[in-house]
Order: structure tokens, then sequence, then C-alpha cells
């Protein structure tokens, strides 16, 4: 099969793109198929190095969300970017080889529109099959029940997929989702059917490493500090930990590259009790190459108190990375990393945004870190079968 993936929100090392994108541009070709990627005109050159990327899309629209624009300006955003990515995907067609599979790893609704125009006015090569990764969708609880948001871009994103029936009946659009949270709501709310696909990562190429009692045992939180990953309730929970115990032989590694600001317009900072604490080490830039598999292979568990609000639905890639190392984590209970863990991997969860279980659970994952470590390396054989390329692949065979 010949590939086109196409990710304008690949522009540097922040995210997860370039190691998501770099796994299907390693291990598509051992399958025989061929692999073009496009990306952000505004890339990093490194991309295009690494990946061999044509850089040919519109900026980011993903980077702009969390801007401060007015309302006005985000919503004019979308139809400009849908007409740019329009504009730029239709000459690519005109020159280049028709694709057997488009692959767009993250669809806004800003990616959804620009494809609708691409579909319903012929641009897309015949014979194509396109695929609609949906990271998020704007779906909330109420009741118990998924349902819209009611924004006015979801009840955009559910017009455009009335529209296009059609194509989706047909088998033309495939529209994808990583959990099976996430398909269950889709699924209720819309009037198109939506795919589960395993969300692929490779395990380490360095070996993961086992704990000797006589080395402090290294509990971790990787990537920059946000509201959504509960960092303020970690940072909360290792502090009670180290005043309840302060001679543990336990290191805890914190990823803090900026301060940040909940919902609430809260800001918080780095408390300095763990700045300056010996047992803490604070990590306070992006990682550089090949840094990340390192510090992977050196922990010995994961902290990832995500809440519930943001990942109710969504898939974490830490907590894969997690359990196709064989590392266990400290998770929050009824999330989509809870679920995972619990098929895939091996946990201990806490209880939604309460710093002081959240001590507990870290606590009592010390005491049992032997169990936890060992259930994790024998399901991380699973784990790797089922979050592969080669899964990926078999859904569309």
């Amino acid at each position: 099969m010949r590939w086109l993936i196409a990710e304008d929100s690949l522009e540097s090392r922040k995210g997860h793109w370039f190691e998501y994108l770099q796994g299907f541009a390693k291990k598509l070709p051992l399958f025989g198929d061929e692999v073009e990627i496009a990306v952000s005109r505004s890339a990093e050159p490194f991309i295009e190095e690494q990946l061999g990327a044509r850089r040919i899309l519109p900026e980011s629209a993903f980077s702009k969300m969390s801007d401060d624009a007015p309302g006005w300006k985000r919503y004019a955003r979308i139809p400009l970017h849908a007409l740019r990515t329009y504009g730029s995907l239709k000459k690519y067609f005109e020159k280049s080889q028709p694709p057997d599979v488009i692959f767009i790893p993250t669809v806004l609704i800003h990616h959804l529109l620009g494809w609708f125009f691409l579909q319903k006015l012929g641009a897309i090569p015949k014979g194509s099959r396109l695929i609609l990764f949906f990271p998020g969708l704007p779906i909330k609880s109420r009741d118990q029940q998924p349902t819209l948001d009611g924004s006015p871009t979801s009840k955009l994103l559910r017009l455009l997929l009335h529209l296009l029936r059609k194509e989706i009946v047909q088998g033309k659009i495939i529209l994808g989702v990583e959990t099976k949270a996430m398909l269950d709501a889709a699924n209720r709310i819309f009037s198109v059917p939506f795919t589960y696909f395993p969300h692929p990562v490779d395990p380490v190429s360095f070996n993961p490493s086992t704990h000797d009692s006589r080395n402090p045992l290294v509990m971790a939180c990787y990537g920059p500090a946000r509201s959504e990953k509960g960092s303020d309730l970690l940072v909360k929970a290792i502090e009670m930990y180290l005043t309840k115990k302060p001679e543990t032989q336990v290191r805890f590694v914190i990823q803090w590259i900026d301060d940040f600001t909940t919902p609430s317009g809260e800001c918080i900072t780095l408390p300095k009790s763990l700045s300056n604490n010996p047992r803490v080490e604070i990590i306070d830039r992006f990682f550089d190459d090949h840094e990340y598999g390192r510090r992977l292979a050196s922990t010995h568990m994961l902290l990832l108190p995500y809440r519930r609000s943001s990942y109710g639905l969504r898939v974490s890639r830490v907590v894969i990375e997690a359990m196709v190392n064989g590392i266990p984590v400290v998770t929050t209970e009824k999330t989509t990393l809870a679920d995972q863990a619990a098929s895939y991997g091996s946990a201990l969860l806490t209880v939604d945004e309460d710093a002081e279980c959240l001590e507990r659970c870290i606590d009592s994952a010390i005491d049992r870190h032997k169990e936890l470590m060992e259930r994790g390396i024998a399901q991380r054989i699973v784990a790797r079968e089922h979050f592969s390329v080669d899964s990926f692949r078999r859904i569309l065979i």
C-alpha cells in the first residue's frame, strides 16, 4: 500500500507527533508499504531531515487552540485553515502518485472542513481511502450519558459528518478513534460509524531496568506539567509523602518546563520544597534525542494522576509507553488510562482530583512495587502486540 500521512500539528518536538509519525515511517516499509509524510510549512528542519517529510501544509491549527485570541478570530480560523488545507493538498494530489491510504492523525474541525471540501469537490484521487483520526471529540457526560457539548463547532462537526455519511458507509472515509470509551460515545451520538484503532508505540531500544534494592526506586512523571494531567495534584501528593517519610529511598523525577494556569485561573508553580529536595529531580527542558527512551528505561513506576474530565474518553500515549515497556503506573480510576492498564498493563488506581488519596497510592505502590513490576513485565508482550503499527494496519486489510 502507498500511504500519505498528513499532519500539520507536527512542527517541533512538542507533543508526541514526531515519535508517533516516526513509528509509521519506520514500520510500514517493513510490510512493503510506501510512506510519504506531509507536515506544516513551519516545521523545524530536523523533521524534514529525519522523516523525509514534505513541508507543504498550513501552520498548525492545534498550536493555536489555547491562545488568547478573541472568539471571532478563533472561529474565523476554521474556514481559513480549511481553505489552505484544500489548496495545499489539491496541488499535491495533482502532481503526485495517488495514495491507497490517506491518514490524518489529528483531526480538528478546521481539518474536517478542509477534507470535506477535498472529498466533495473531487480532489481526492479515486480509490484512495481517507482515515480521519479524532484524538478528541466535543463530547461531555450528562447524567452519565455522552452528549455533544453544544458548542457551535460541535454542531458543525455533526453536520459535516452527516453530509459525509455516504462516503463513510461506502468505506471511502474511515472515522478513527483511539479508545474504546471514545468509540462507544461517538457511535451513540453520531449517525455514522466510528472505528477503533490502537495507538502504536514502540518499546524503548534500551533495556528497562529492574529494581535493585541497593538503589532508589525511581517514580516519575514526564512531559510538560498541565492541569489536565493533574500536575498540581502530583506535586502536592509528593510533598505530603516526603513530609511523612523524609528518609525514603525513593527518587522522584518530575518534568516541569513551565508553570501553568488551571481552568479557574489559578497559576500553579513548582513548590520550592520539591525543587530543593535531594530526593527530587526536576527536568526543566524538553528532552534531547533518545533521552526520553533512556529515562523510561531507568524508571520503575510512572505517576499519571490525569483528570477524568480530560481523560475520560481520550487516549494517553504515556500510559501506552508504560505498558509496552512493562512499567507499572499510578493513575486515576474511571479514565482511559485505567481501562487500558487493566487489560494491557499494571496499575494502582487513585480517586480523581484527590491529592491525599494519591499520596496514599504512592505509598502503597512503593510497598507493592515488586508485585506491580512483575505484572507489568508479564503484560508487556500483549501490550506490544496490540499497540503496534502491524495491529493498526491489519484493521485496514
